[in-house]
């Protein structure tokens, strides 16, 4: 059986306005009468929250005249959320649970179709009642992420404010075998999935605490950014010239070059467009210059104690591959503050 397993890429879509938390989905689905003579089976999409059944639905109906090519072609629909961490190699996708779902009440025998087409590729399938079910999972798993990021980083705020090192909290609490999950600080949530999913959930449920995590998780970048722009004067400019920041990864994660809601790269916004009394560069092997044109990167070649002891201040928002940070703790000239472990 052939199959087309397609998605539309994250940066293709406008449902969401991230700055004011509101989700701008479509409530009508007519393009699905153009697109599904069209589309070779079986087909794979991600949607939001809850939406499955809305969509199927209204084309599934007898006086719909697509119920034709429904009946001619066979039409089958269910949700099976993808569960993908960006440059993790290990465990194997086929090793990876598959949550699948049919909808099998207006498309009969959906969930058996679907699992003709993902059996042969993981080892196991988790079949749900519902598609809702499905959809729901996805959500609940990236926003217990979201949550989890969101409180370590307020325990590490916390612990700034009490003179204590909260890696080294975090390393002693990583010690309990039980009853604990591993988190690390850091400057806040990037990429296409936990900055965005929980406005999925939360744009048909009232959940105060997610709402929390995720209005503070998105404003902390440049909130951080804003710390540095107020106290220019406590790393003045060498030479007499304007402070040098260098922000060193860009990517939203250590590996990667997607610059999706980065934190590093709101931070440089931030310190960019919140004062015009600073020299900000960025440095990241993996992000070139084409792609952040309004930011000089530091060149690859210039990572050296000389042309880093330059600088006023470096921030480091992510430990990103290809980058000697051996280098970086032999430039003593240079003030460095580091927002990972």
């Amino acid at each position: 059986m052939a199959s087309i397993i397609y998605t539309v890429p994250s940066q293709h879509l406008a449902l969401l306005d991230i700055s004011d938390a509101t989700l701008k989905g479509p409530s009508k689905y007519d393009c699905l009468e153009t697109v599904l003579p069209l589309t070779p089976p079986p087909e794979e999409e991600d949607v939001h929250k809850i939406v499955t059944p809305d969509i199927i639905t209204p084309i599934a109906q007898d006086s719909n005249p697509l119920i034709a090519v429904i009946g001619a072609r066979g039409c089958f629909a269910g949700m099976s959320p993808e569960r993908v961490d960006p440059g993790r190699t290990e465990p194997p996708a086929y090793l990876i649970p598959k949550v699948i779902s049919g909808l099998d009440d207006i498309c009969p025998g959906s969930l058996a179709a679907i699992t003709r087409i993902y059996a042969p590729v993981f080892n196991t399938l988790v079949p749900v009642s519902r598609p809702e079910v499905a959809e729901l999972t996805k959500l609940y798993e990236n926003c217990q992420r979201m949550i989890n990021i969101a409180y370590v980083n307020e325990m590490a705020d916390a612990c700034v404010g009490l003179d204590i090192d909260p890696y080294e909290v975090c390393n002693a609490a990583s010690t309990k075998p039980f009853g604990y999950m591993d988190y690390r600080p850091g400057l806040g949530v990037g990429g296409h999935c936990i900055p965005v999913n929980p406005w999925y959930l939360l744009s048909g449920c009232e959940m105060p605490l997610l709402r929390n995590a995720a209005q503070r998780m998105n404003k902390r970048p440049r909130a951080i950014a804003k710390t540095y722009t107020e106290n220019i004067g406590k790393f003045a400019g060498k030479n007499s010239g304007k402070p040098r920041v260098l922000v060193v990864g860009m990517g939203f994660k250590p590996g990667q070059s997607v610059l999706s809601y980065s934190p590093g790269l709101e931070l440089a916004r931030g310190l960019v467009e919140d004062s015009d009394e600073l020299d900000v560069m960025f440095a990241d092997p993996l992000v070139s210059q084409s792609a952040l044109p309004q930011i000089q990167k530091l060149d690859d070649r210039s990572w050296n104690v000389e042309a880093l002891n330059e600088f006023d201040l470096v921030i480091v928002v992510m430990r990103q591959h290809g980058i000697d940070f051996d280098i970086l703790s032999q430039a003593k000239d240079v003030r460095v503050k580091w927002w990972c472990s």
